[in-house]
């Protein structure tokens, strides 16, 4: 007897999947082959600029380009909108994030289902307009009256999902590859030692609070230095005044990918992550997978994440950072077993292969129906 016929999906929402730094590319690059490896026939629609890779098929991943007007604010959206039509010869398309979410209505009235990923409240990042912020808040809305169904990335967004609209939702966490050690590489980051370092990681943008991780720092300068490493999200303006507030011992080191991101979790001495706003960090993840002690802020996608046994911090409390990041400095402050029970909670719980089998049965479903 065959298996379930193959379905086509087209994604749409992203940059590209590979080479850009963001939690919905990061999603798609790791999500986007697995999905084809159960026998989905998988296309991301890119926008040009930042495809590195080119189109054709990678991974099994095909990747097509489409052009836009690149800015801040229409990007997402223009990209989408000249998207969907061509992607409307696929089984099903899955829109990714509350912009794009915009166009939801437009996938049915070509005929075709349509699952939207909200992948976080993107319209409570601080770094877009009060314009922008209505229309993300508008996408979700969209979302919510016209979609075949949503999936929501924590379950703090899927039951705010839920209590908003009547419409079939998942909750469907983001996961984490497992972590590959790398040899430490002394021409990379010049001057830093192994195990001598806290590490910082992700977008340099207001919601991960590195203000008040620089405060913290000022207030009750480590032992050890602090590496924040990141790029801008439209955010040049913010990054430039961070610099400006670093004290010394604080380095920021751009943005890290693949094996230079691997080292620098490998050999941390702490993995900070202060941030008030998330939607179920990757980064995050990553230092539970690398098995790294975590300092980490106490809102309710975080909690999740590092589960009931973590103590949490404070958002936004200095003081309390401060001597918290002192602290994990001494001896015996991080014993194996707390990297241990990181390792094993992401492995059981958080896995890129349970996120490719829940992601295809949720497709099925609603071509099902």
């Amino acid at each position: 007897m065959s298996g379930p016929a193959p379905i086509s999906v087209a994604m749409i929402g992203l940059r590209a999947p590979w080479g850009v730094e963001g939690g919905v590319e990061q999603a798609i690059a790791e999500l986007g082959p697995r999905l084809a490896r159960r026998g989905c026939a998988v296309t991301v629609y890119c926008r040009r600029r930042y495809n590195l890779r080119g189109p054709g098929m990678h991974e099994g991943v095909r990747l097509v380009d489409i052009p836009t007007l690149y800015g801040r604010s229409s990007e997402a959206l223009i990209h989408t909108a000249l998207a969907i039509p061509l992607a409307a010869r696929h089984d099903l398309i899955h829109l990714h994030a509350a912009g794009p979410a915009l166009l939801a209505p437009l996938p049915r009235l070509l005929g075709r289902p349509c699952v939207v990923t909200l992948h976080g409240k993107d319209w409570e990042r601080e770094k877009w307009g009060p314009f922008a912020r209505a229309m993300l808040r508008l996408g979700a809305e969209s979302a919510g009256r016209s979609a075949s169904g949503i999936i929501s990335v924590s379950r703090d967004l899927h039951g705010w999902v839920q209590d908003s609209w009547d419409r079939p939702c998942w909750h469907v966490p983001n996961g984490v590859a497992t972590h590959t050690p790398i040899p430490w590489r002394p021409g990379v980051l010049p001057g830093v030692q192994p195990q001598g370092y806290h590490l910082s990681l992700g977008r340099l943008v207001p919601e991960k609070e590195l203000e008040m991780l620089l405060a913290a720092v000022a207030a009750h300068p480590p032992r050890l230095p602090v590496l924040i490493a990141g790029g801008s999200s439209h955010t040049d303006a913010y990054v430039a005044r961070l610099r400006r507030l670093a004290p010394a011992g604080v380095q920021f080191i751009g943005s890290r990918t693949g094996d230079e991101k691997a080292m620098l979790l490998t050999h941390a001495r702490s993995f900070l992550f202060p941030s008030r706003i998330e939607g179920f960090s990757i980064a995050l993840l990553e230092a539970m997978a690398a098995g790294l002690p975590i300092l980490a802020s106490d809102i309710p996608p975080n909690r999740e994440a590092l589960g009931p046994d973590v103590p949490l911090l404070p958002v936004g409390d200095v003081p309390r950072w401060a001597e918290a990041i002192r602290a994990i400095e001494q001896p015996g402050a991080a014993p194996a077993a707390v990297g241990e029970a990181h390792r094993q909670r992401v492995r059981a719980l958080f896995s890129w292969e349970q996120v490719a089998d829940q992601t295809l049965a949720i497709y099925r479903t609603i071509l099902q129906r």
